[in-house]
């Protein structure tokens, strides 16, 4: 830095003034320390220096010279920030201190400060002499002292003004003193000779100790300041102090007295014994503070002077400051002060040698100096004795001395010396100024090995007031403040606690407390929350301890709340919403930081509150459930809104408002319309109410004994008071939220909410089971049962359509409305079912706490956290089975009868969950055992068996086949929905390899393969399949086709290619991504194949808001945009059902996707039936576990074949219905009225067209579509599982033998016997015979029966299987299905139809001519054996036009590809009907049955029964009515055929030719038969036939076959 000044020097001033300022600036800023320096810029350190140097050219001998400013560039060249201070005056002692002590005094900071010493000769008047040396002295040079000064800034002028005027008298002050110090230490040497000599008032001793003290005093132990002299005139008889001003010295001449001579009485009598003491030397203090040298009040040393008399006649007084070394130097080596001491040991009377003696010693050896030149020997020996009495003890002592002049009050406090702190001494200051107000007071402490800590207090006392000491009394108030806060907790910690754990919690927290926190609360108070502390310190699983009070002083609604947390402080933004929802404003908080001995920290929040709901609340009543209540919300066991005011305003506990809160969650799923919000205000405007509504909760489900009637009573009176205090509800809405909690609460069947866990404790969830039927005007379908879950955690439903129903549960994404979710699914779940034993259930969960944090693994974690919880929901209001025996659940009051049968399944985001549901099922000892979930790591892997793309690959066969497409050995373009990742799409695109995948598309990608290779294609796919988590972006694109490629949905934009442009029809050459998906959807492809997640197509009278799949808004299509010749729904909702319908009606062929994908269902389902089976087994120990396992998984491939003809046989029978309904719509649109009458189908609700829709369709000639009949057939078969769970079905030998179907067929044979015990046997057998005989039969078939024949369900099944077994319909149908892409499918659809009819015919004959119960197993014995025979000679005993067109049909056929045997079976099936009267007519007559079969289609033929059969088949019918009479026709007819074979045989054997028997009979029966064939001549001629002219006509033939049977019996 100097460099630079020095060069800079140069730069500004000619070389001799350069050289001059550049030896000035090295001398005067050699004392400044150079990081100040460098601090500085090097032109403010120029201007400093050359300011200096014109400052000090001028000076005044003897003067001080001082300038205060503050310099600027402006006006003085060069800049400070502060202000300066420059001072050159004669180098002298106490200069800068003197200077920097007026600057403290003046609270001004010091930022830069140096001094530098120059040797200076001036001129007479005062100018500097510069061409002498200045760093050398001389003889005519004078040592000046430059001081430069930095202070605070001050810009105000009369401040600087009176600052300079103040530090000129400090300097002349010290000038002063530094004078004429000499001339003192002489006097004081004088004085110390003249003390010495022996005077005959004192004794030579104290002569030579005073004499020893003044020359131990001039021996640097005293920096002398002032001197004066005085004398004691007596005047009158009046004494007069007088000082004589002439002998003063140092600041006394500077300073002159204000009185030199006053009356001796007329001083205080205490001053006036300190004058005229004998002693020879003594000591007393300044009342002004020095300005020289240090700030401290000076000491007098006073020699006296005596006459010969021994009296006072004057002295001298010495004024100045002792030394350093005086404070640090024995006491006991001051004369003086050292007989002090030596008379305090005399009084004590201690031997030197005694623990007392040291003791005493080592207490003066350390006494403040100044109380042992001011106390007399008996005030030391008093105060002395009373420390040591202290006996290092943990006490305060205060000792008080006032000085003789009555100028100052010595106070020595001994306080414990850990509570000694700036605090406490400030304190006992503020105790020393409200007793005395002194103008000043100072301190000093002192620290030693000692467990007491020292503070000397020295009080300048104001002279204008009374200063009595009263030394009790000041002593009692600074042993208040002292005692300490610490001690008063130590007391109150034995006396709360007892005496060893206080004291062992007092060591723990002793020091503990911050001041904050000492000067907010009383030492009671922290012992208290000390205990609150020791809760957390001795349970480690405890983070928060909390108290909750009311100060004294406070208002009733005010309230006090701490929060004690171990370590770490809580974050008022948590802290605050929680209070604020249990309805308390927070008016302040204080956080303390509590610092425990060992090393713990614990944070103490103390909340000032106010509750906002009331002017009053009762403390003590609601203590409890408050911290219950925050302890919930903030460890997420109670959620955090505004339920929890009912906490201290309605006295509920936090539980009791979790059953408010969850109900008012299921209000919300069930679209109950009104906020949660005004659910909760509501709730806490009527806290009586909702109290009521709590008490009427657990009088329903209390654990308290009573019986039924009593509880029913007691609910009822609750009910009735909860209705009568609405009418002090105001708003409607309120009044509907109230009604509405007491109709769920009503509807709840079961709850756990008195269930406990296995540590004793309540659960941490919900579960309500409800009865949807008692719930008004909630979403439709209403379900028979449902469960609702509701956790702070987890929320979730369960929906179930019957008592024994399952389905997946679903990881919902959908908070809001999860249950809408899940009811679309479960009505599609019920549908779905219909080829399985339960009925359709779903259920569906949400994680509401998801982690932010910890990647997949965390988000995992936590979402199967929730899945068990939702599953212990659904077990913890289930009842069990116990060897066969219900067992209810426990502490559960049950308002339904027994229902044990809960089993669930795997669905979105649950997939691989199922083992977790089993592990609980399991280990809750639930009967389903590891078969309450399917899908587990010992069941049936769906993926892996792709079982639900290969159902849905069925309908897509279906579909192609009856358009004449094989897509096993046929190239046909596909457009995809998912990746290959997916287990439909996946699975679904490796079904064949003829697959040409020109598009596909999911969340992330798009796929494009214009022209795809499907050989080069499909090992891509494969590959892709097989990789974990691949995506479309693992695509090889170089076997990606010209103008393809793979575009990401996030991209602005993507350039359509030529090829595109061709494949997809698209005119624009670039799209959104998702316009290339909309284009896409709609491009003329022949299938699109859904394996994804989302709703893609709907119809053009939906709107997208109605769909329920807001992301997908942007690119969903309508049906009649849709060009693709097929759509399989391997995926759920995919598509709207009226997009399905809009769909099929515009010519595309679909089902749905309940139908599609319910491959998955059912395979679940077998494996839960078999499971149950062979659990069942294994524990009567038949099995063992790994034995039963490897049976169960052995079944793999046979369960998947049952799965796959399941679906086979549904699609059929959808596509045998779709091709009736043209024919026959009116049975159809019968069945769905029939339904609704009932309550069991609602049209609307399930898209089924109206009664107007029905007449347009009617009018274009067109039925029901396919998603109509999916819908329809599902019901039907639903309803059906229903109605044959009658033991007149189930325990019918014959027809349970059905059961087997059910099962793999090496299952059903090696455990037959078991099978007959199956749990769920009867349920199975009505499901398989009602799949039979839907699939057979048809949608309207046991409808259209019952309507005709008036049969019961049961009645009809059982005529049903006695005709089917009888025509051995199973055997031809899988005959046919055996024909599939051999001949033409509609072929094989018109030779099913023929089949139908032929059983149908035949179930109505059976429920006509056996009245009572078809015995089935003699039925079929008696009929099948001879029904085989006459199918089989047919082309013998078929007679004129019949055979004709037996013939035809049965050369058509075989031309066609049909197999011999079926194609006469099948061309005959119209004529075969009448085996079984033929059959019956063989019996009657006891004829062969050949021959009556000969007979039979002879008189037909030869009465033309065939034509006139055919006339009532042509019969057009308008109306049911007409419809059932024209199946009484062809009954009659059947009838009186058979009657007439009967009599036509009668008196003839076995050997009579046909011929002669019909002309025997005829010639016998001439006149019937004319008129037979008058009146077919008569009707052969008429333009129409009308029912009436078939009415006459059989009332004819009836005549005649009446009469025919008149004849005997043949032989």
């Amino acid at each position: 830095m100097l460099t630079a000044l020095h060069t800079l020097i140069d730069e500004r001033n000619e070389a001799t003034q350069a050289t001059l300022l550049k030896q000035f600036s090295d001398l005067y800023y050699s004392g400044a320390p150079q990081d100040e320096l460098l601090a500085r810029s090097v032109d403010d350190v120029y201007g400093a220096a050359l300011s200096c140097w014109q400052f000090i050219q001028q000076r005044e001998a003897g003067s001080p010279k001082v300038r205060v400013f503050n310099p600027d560039y402006e006006n003085h060249g060069w800049q400070s920030m502060h202000t300066v201070i420059e001072v050159v005056f004669e180098d002298m002692p106490f200069l800068v201190d003197s200077v920097r002590m007026q600057l403290n005094a003046r609270q001004m900071s010091l930022h830069a400060i140096h001094y530098c010493a120059l040797n200076a000769e001036r001129s007479k008047g005062g100018k500097l002499n510069t061409s002498k040396a200045w760093n050398q002295a001389s003889k005519t040079s004078v040592s000046e002292a430059i001081i430069y000064i930095e202070v605070d800034h001050h810009s105000d002028t009369e401040l600087l003004d009176a600052l300079t005027q103040e530090l000129i008298a400090v300097l002349s002050e010290v000038n002063s003193c530094v004078r004429d110090f000499p001339a003192i230490v002489a006097k004081a040497k004088a004085a110390g000779v003249d003390l010495g000599k022996t005077s005959g008032h004192h004794d030579k001793a104290e002569c030579a100790e005073s004499d020893a003290f003044m020359q131990w005093l001039v021996n640097n132990h005293f920096t002398f300041l002032a001197y004066d002299e005085f004398s004691i005139e007596t005047e009158k008889k009046e004494r007069f102090v007088v000082r004589d001003s002439a002998n003063d010295l140092g600041i006394f001449k500077y300073n002159t007295a204000t009185r030199n001579r006053i009356k001796l009485e007329e001083l205080e009598p205490e001053i006036q014994d300190f004058i005229t003491s004998p002693n020879m030397v003594s000591f007393m203090k300044s009342g002004t503070r020095s300005r020289v040298h240090r700030p401290a009040y000076p000491d007098y040393v006073v020699v006296k002077r005596f006459d010969k008399s021994g009296n006072v006649v004057g002295g001298m007084r010495f004024m100045g400051l002792y030394t350093s070394i005086v404070y640090i130097e024995t006491p006991n080596n001051i004369p003086l002060i050292r007989e002090k001491l030596n008379g305090v040991r005399a009084l004590a009377k201690f031997e030197a040698w005694s623990h007392s003696g040291k003791e005493l010693n080592r207490i003066l050896e350390v006494y403040p100096r100044d109380e042992l030149f001011q106390s007399d020997v008996n005030h030391l020996y008093k105060t002395a004795i009373s420390i040591l009495n202290i006996q290092e003890r943990r006490q305060t002592r205060v000792y008080l001395r006032k000085d003789s002049y009555s100028k100052f009050v010595s106070c020595l406090a001994y306080t414990p010396r850990d509570i000694y702190n700036t605090e406490l001494r400030y304190k006992m200051e503020q105790v020393l100024r409200q007793e005395f107000e002194p103008l000043d007071i100072e301190f000093n402490t002192y620290f030693s090995e000692s467990v007491l800590a020292r503070t000397h207090f020295m009080l300048r006392l104001n002279p204008d007031r009374d200063n009595t000491l009263d030394e009790e009394i000041v002593a009692r108030k600074i042993r208040q403040v002292v005692r300490s806060w610490t001690d008063d907790m130590h007391d109150a910690l034995i006396e709360q606690v007892g005496e060893e754990k206080g004291n062992v919690q007092f060591h723990e927290y002793r020091a503990a407390f911050p001041a904050g926190y000492r000067e907010s609360f009383g030492a009671r108070t922290a012992v208290a929350d000390i205990q609150h502390m020791e809760q957390l310190r001795g349970d480690s699983a405890k983070e928060m301890a909390m108290s909750f009070y009311r100060e004294l002083e406070e208002d009733e609604n005010e309230l006090r709340f701490k929060l004690f947390h171990s370590e770490t402080i809580l974050p008022l933004s948590d802290v605050i919403p929680v209070l604020e929802n249990l309805g308390l404003r927070v008016l302040g908080e204080h956080p303390y930081e509590i610092q425990c001995a060992d090393g713990r920290r614990i944070w103490i929040h103390n909340f000032m509150l106010r509750y906002t709901l009331s002017d009053k609340i009762n403390i003590g009543a609601v203590k409890h459930l408050f911290q219950d209540a925050f302890s919930a919300v903030w460890q997420g066991r109670a959620e955090n809104d505004g339920f929890n005011r009912l906490v201290l305003g309605g006295q509920l506990g936090w539980k009791d408002i979790a059953i408010l809160r969850a109900y008012a969650r299921y209000m919300k799923q069930i679209r109950f319309g009104i906020s949660e919000s005004y659910i909760a205000d509501t709730l806490c405007g009527y806290i009586g109410i909702s109290a009521q509504l709590v008490k009427l909760f657990h009088q329903r489900f209390g654990l308290e004994e009573q019986t039924v009637e009593q509880r029913e009573a007691n609910v009822a009176k609750i009910e009735e008071s909860l209705i009568a205090d609405l009418d002090n509800v105001d708003q409607l809405n309120e009044d509907r939220t109230i009604r509405r909690y007491i109709e769920l609460i009503k509807a709840t069947l079961r709850t756990n909410f008195y269930q406990q866990d296995e540590n004793g404790c309540d659960k941490s969830y919900l579960s309500f089971k409800l009865n949807p039927a008692n719930i008004s005007d909630m979403p439709l379908p209403r379900p028979m049962f449902e469960i609702f879950v509701y956790s702070p955690r987890v929320e979730g439903v369960h929906l179930r359509g019957g008592k024994v129903a399952r389905g997946g549960l679903r990881w919902s994404d959908r908070s809001d409305d999860f249950r809408t979710e899940v009811l679309g699914l479960v009505k599609a779940q019920q549908v779905k079912n219909a080829v399985i034993v339960p009925v359709g259930a779903k259920g569906g969960f949400v994680a509401k706490c998801l982690p932010k944090d910890g990647g997949r693994d965390a988000f995992m974690a936590e979402g199967i956290a929730c899945y068990q919880t939702f599953i212990s929901a659904l077990l913890d209001v289930t009842d069990n089975l116990v060897e066969g025996n219900v067992v209810p659940p426990e502490r559960v009051i049950r308002h339904d009868p027994d229902d044990p049968y809960l089993v669930v399944a795997a669905d979105k985001g649950t997939a691989t969950f199922s083992d977790i549901a089993n592990e609980i099922a399991v280990n809750r000892g639930f009967w389903m055992g590891d078969g309450f979930a399917s899908g587990g790591s010992i069941g049936y892997d769906h993926k892996k068996m792709g079982i639900t793309a290969k159902g849905a690959w069925v309908s897509v066969q279906r579909h192609f086949r009856e358009q004449g497409l094989n897509t096993q050995s046929t190239d046909f373009s596909v457009v995809g929905i998912g990746d290959m990742a997916g287990d439909v799409f996946g699975n679904g695109m490796l079904l064949s390899e003829h697959i040409c995948l020109v598009a596909a598309f999911n969340h992330m990608h798009i796929f494009v393969d214009p022209n795809p290779d499907s050989a080069a294609t499909f090992p891509e796919r494969k590959r892709l399949f097989e990789l974990p988590r691949s995506s479309w972006e693992d695509f090889d694109k170089s076997l990606i086709s010209t103008g393809g490629g793979i575009f990401s949905r996030s991209a602005k934009r993507i350039a359509i290619s030529a090829e595109m442009k061709v494949r997809f029809e698209i005119k624009e050459d670039y799209l959104a991504p998702n316009d290339l998906i909309k284009a896409i959807l709609k491009a003329p492809v022949d299938l699109i194949w859904n394996g994804g997640i989302g709703t893609y197509i709907k119809s053009s009278d939906e709107r997208h808001s109605n769909v329920g799949d807001k992301a997908n808004d942007g690119l969903r299509v309508n049906g009649n945009e849709v060009r693709a010749k097929v759509i399989g729904e391997g995926g759920n909702l995919g598509v709207t059902q009226l997009g399905r319908i809009e769909y099929g009606l515009n010519g595309g062929a679909s089902y749905t996707d309940f139908i599609d994908n319910a491959g998955g269902v059912d395979c679940s389902d077998h494996e839960v039936n078999i499971k149950i089976m062979l659990n069942e087994i294994m524990d009567n120990g038949d099995l063992t576990r790994k034995q039963r396992n490897e049976v169960f998984m052995a079944q793999t491939e046979a369960v998947g074949k049952l799965v796959l003809n399941n679906n086979y046989r549904q699609t059929q029978a959808i596509a045998l219905a779709y091709r009736d309904c043209k024919l026959r719509l009116d049975e159809y649109v019968r069945l769905m009225r029939d339904y609704e009458s009932q309550g069991k189908l609602n049209r609307s609700l399930e898209f089924l067209p109206s009664e107007d829709v029905l007449l347009d369709r009617r009018a274009q000639n067109q039925g029901l579509t396919r998603p109509e009949l999916a819908v329809l057939i599902s019901y039907t078969k639903a309803d059906l599982k229903e109605q044959l769970n009658r033991p007149s079905i189930t325990e019918d030998d014959y027809i349970s033998a059905i059961a087997s179907t059910a099962f793999p067929a090496e299952l059903a044979t090696r455990f037959a016997e078991p099978l007959t015990r199956h749990r769920l046997r009867r349920e199975i057998i009505a499901t398989q015979l009602a799949n039979d005989m839907v699939n057979y039969m048809g949608i309207t078939f046991v409808s259209r029966l019952g309507d005709s024949s008036g049969a019961t369900v049961t009645d009809i099944a059982r005529a049903y299987v006695t005709a089917r077994d009888t025509f051995s319909l199973a055997e031809y149908w899988s005959k046919i299905n055996a024909l599939d892409y051999s001949v033409d499918t509609h072929i094989q659809e018109d030779m099913m139809a023929e089949l139908m009819r032929l059983v149908r015919r035949a179930t109505r004959w059976f429920l006509r001519n056996r009245r009572v119960s078809v015995a089935i197993t003699a039925e079929v014995e008696q009929f099948r054996d001879a029904v085989r025979h006459i199918a089989a000679h047919l082309g013998e005993t078929l007679k004129g036009g019949a055979l004709a067109r037996w013939q035809a049909l049965y050369d058509k056929r075989r031309e066609a590809g049909v197999p011999a045997d079926l194609a006469a079976f099948s061309a005959g099936a119209g004529e075969l009907y009448a085996a079984l009267g033929i059959i019956e007519a063989a019996q009657q007559s006891k004829c062969d049955v050949h021959n009556v079969t000969e007979a039979y289609f002879g008189i037909g033929e030869h009465l033309s029964l065939g034509w006139f059969l055919q006339q009532i088949n042509a019969l057009p019918t308008s109306s049911h009515w007409e419809a059932m009479a024209r199946e009484s026709f062809r009954d009659d007819l059947d009838w009186q055929q058979r009657s007439l074979t009967v009599g036509i045989l009668a008196g003839n054997d076995n050997q009579t030719e046909l011929s002669d028997a019909i002309a025997n009979w005829e010639e016998e029966q001439a006149v019937l038969v004319g008129r037979w064939q008058r009146m077919l001549n008569e009707l052969k001629s008429a333009d129409n036939m009308e029912f009436a002219m078939i009415a006459v006509a059989l009332r004819e033939l009836l005549d005649l076959a009446q009469a025919s049977r008149h004849q005997k019996n043949c032989n």
